[in-house]
């Protein structure tokens, strides 16, 4: 395990993750989450959406696509929920575009917490490393790769953790 500094978004879902008492790396039970947040989970053709009026939560997940997908879209539409209040359909579009960021980096850290990758034994090329973590995690491949590199760009950034980087990743791996 490394001595890893969590950002304030990490700290917020490891937060989440305790109230779910979840502690270790496994696809996320997206039903049981909408439960725990009192939200209904509604599956139809339409493109994935979350609304909360008044009292009443509902995220829409696109019946269409596969069982990965519709858990990253949950993660997303979760952010919405949880941190936005109104509804985006008259804000300016650099608001919209903030409240999309934030709930594009909420789906890839709930998805896959960063306190839960800290603590396994991750192989050592991001290409054995994605699919691993797309299996485990319950999350499409591309999603895994994306996260992986989120996770160890935050890694190289301190200078005490560039040694286990360079040995974690066996230099088959380009920081960008």
């Amino acid at each position: 395990m490394l001595n890893y500094m969590y950002s304030a978004l990490e700290i917020e879902v490891k937060d989440i993750y305790g109230q779910l008492q979840i502690h270790d790396m496994q696809p996320l039970n997206i039903d049981a989450v909408a439960m725990h947040f009192d939200i209904s989970l509604i599956y139809k053709p339409i493109e994935s959406k979350a609304f909360s009026i008044r009292n009443r939560k509902a995220i829409f997940i696109d019946e269409r696509k596969n069982s990965l997908q519709q858990r990253e879209d949950f993660c997303h539409e979760l952010c919405h929920i949880l941190k936005h209040t109104g509804t985006q359909n008259n804000a300016h579009y650099l608001f919209k575009q903030m409240q999309e960021n934030q709930a594009n980096a909420f789906m890839y850290h709930f998805a896959i917490p960063s306190f839960i990758l800290n603590k396994i034994d991750i192989p050592n090329s991001i290409y054995e490393a994605a699919p691993y973590i797309s299996s485990n995690f319950g999350v499409s491949y591309n999603f895994a790769h994306h996260r992986l590199e989120m996770f160890y760009r935050n890694l190289i950034t301190s200078p005490n953790r560039y040694y286990w980087v360079k040995k974690k990743t066996s230099m088959e791996y380009a920081f960008y």
